[in-house]
């Protein structure tokens, strides 16, 4: 017999006495011959357990429901914004007569487009304004020969007082209740016993007893409750996909279906992590009862009262500017902008015709142009205070996982906050390009003294319509994807910690 360090990872073959190697692959297929031998006997019992039952019947009622609530939503979200847009167009286009006109009203009112996948989730809609105005409706009276008009300038409109709310709000029936709330309870029915039960049993040293590692064990008892969830959750989903469809309320293109798809497989990553959460508490305790009441206290905890109450609570670590203060800055700009101007001014400087334009024609070219850029900025100041109070409040929200998936299946959705960054994103640079229009037209006629702002001081010839830029918000999908993909590592993170924490602990449990 040949013996020493040659002989590692060999056996002696009683037949032939030839040294023989243990095959990886012969291995790697007992192992998962194993696992699916395992997965297949607790799959059939899954599938006639009284549990399985319940959870089909649930979760056909609501996507029914949600079906239901939708139809005809999204049509009629998108013919009254067909109708908006189309207004604030033939204003636009009353509006060019002469450059002039178009220089005070601006743009008009700039809306949102509605998403198809709304249905997925919608619920903070209610708390976001659904359009920006570049308006101006506002006339200033000087103690001086003329008056003036002021030019346009970007709004941001609140459609509720409450935008910086972001209580998740459970009461619609939509896909990310359903997953993040209905579908983490029913991962935690399929595990709570998993291991404490058969270990109460005494089935679990039987099973380990035929030379089955307790990993292979492990892994086969998670593969078994996902496909078990798996299965009525598809069914449901593709029964709610079918009743919008042949409702004609939807129509879904390749975009929307990848879109869907990647929201299906972030509901499994996040069933996932309850069903490591199951597994770890099981492991942990031989009583399933126990077992089932620390999950749901968890599960309390970290799915409903969590999101919340950590919203209320971090609203106020990044405060914002109350109206009462947004008026006194309101107030104290026109303060400083009249100290600047109009206390100096002389009364030979009045705006003219005359060509090159004259100096009083550009002090009041001044004076008009930074009050409409003051007034922006100030109201891009108190949106900006917002957003970052929100994007605070949601990043410390993701401790829990409830709140990651939301916050994914919404970039992925086309709706909620992240939307609505994107479209604001879109409405700042749609502003730059329709001033850039504005001062090339002007500069484009020779009869004006090129000096915006002041009638006198700007072209008065009508506008091409066709020529003026039109704002066209588009929902960006990739910019979604690039958003969801910190929420979607985050739950990927949350469960390889419990899975790994399951693991540990299995492999301790003493039966």
């Amino acid at each position: 017999m040949v013996v020493g360090s040659r002989l590692r990872g060999f056996w002696e073959n009683p037949v032939t006495n030839l040294p023989c190697q243990v095959s990886p692959d012969r291995t790697a297929r007992k192992i998962k011959k194993m696992i699916w031998h395992i997965t297949k006997r607790e799959l059939y019992d899954h599938l006639n357990s009284l549990r399985f039952a319940f959870t089909m019947i649930l979760l056909l009622v609501l996507m029914i429901v949600n079906a239901i609530g939708y139809l005809g939503k999204y049509k009629a979200q998108s013919a009254a914004y067909q109708k908006k847009v189309s207004m604030s167009l033939n204003k636009m286009r009353s509006n060019a007569d002469t450059l002039y006109n178009l220089l005070i009203a601006g743009p008009g009112t700039l809306y949102k487009k509605p998403s198809a996948l709304s249905f997925c989730t919608s619920s903070s809609e209610t708390f976001i304004p659904e359009s920006a105005d570049g308006v101006s409706d506002r006339s200033v009276m000087l103690p001086t020969r003329f008056s003036f008009k002021a030019i346009w300038r970007m709004e941001y409109p609140q459609s509720n007082p409450n935008l910086w709310n972001i209580m998740p709000d459970y009461t619609n029936v939509d896909w990310s209740n359903i997953i993040s709330v209905v579908l983490s309870l029913i991962a935690i029915l399929f595990t709570f016993d998993a291991i404490s039960s058969e270990q109460g049993h005494g089935t679990l040293r039987l099973i380990l007893s035929n030379s089955v590692s307790r990993g292979t064990v492990l892994l086969s008892k998670f593969l078994t409750a996902l496909i078990t969830i798996s299965i009525p959750f598809l069914m449901t989903a593709l029964i709610n996909l079918f009743l919008l469809y042949t409702s004609g309320s939807i129509s879904f293109g390749p975009s929307e279906c990848g879109r869907l798809g990647v929201i299906v497989l972030i509901a499994f990553v996040y069933v996932s992590i309850f069903l490591g959460l199951g597994l770890l508490i099981s492991s942990c305790v031989s009583n399933s009862s126990t077992s089932l009441t620390i999950l749901l206290l968890i599960w309390t905890f970290w799915v409903v009262l969590l999101p919340s109450t950590l919203g209320t609570m971090t609203s106020g670590l990044q405060p914002t500017m109350t109206s009462a203060e947004f008026n006194a800055r309101w107030q104290s700009l026109y303060q400083n902008l009249d100290a600047q101007y109009i206390r100096r001014r002389h009364d030979d400087k009045t705006p003219s015709r005359e060509i090159p334009a004259t100096e009083g024609t550009l002090f009041w070219t001044k004076y008009i142009v930074e009050d409409a850029k003051r007034n922006e900025s100030l109201n891009e100041e108190y949106l900006d205070a917002q957003i970052a109070q929100i994007q605070l409040a949601r990043s410390i929200t993701r401790i829990s996982p409830a709140s990651s998936v939301r916050y994914a299946i919404e970039s992925l959705a086309g709706t909620g906050f992240t939307r609505h960054v994107q479209f604001l994103k879109q409405v700042r640079r749609y502003a730059g390009e329709f001033r850039t229009f504005l001062i090339e037209t002007d500069r484009a006629d020779p009869e004006s003294p090129h000096a915006l702002g002041p009638k006198e001081g700007t072209s008065q010839k009508p506008v091409r319509f066709e020529s003026i830029p039109k704002f066209e918000d588009r929902i960006s999908f990739s910019g979604a994807y690039n958003t969801a993909a910190t929420d979607i590592l985050l739950l990927l993170l949350f469960f390889v910690v419990l899975f790994a924490g399951a693991f540990l602990f299995f492999i301790r449990v003493d039966i």
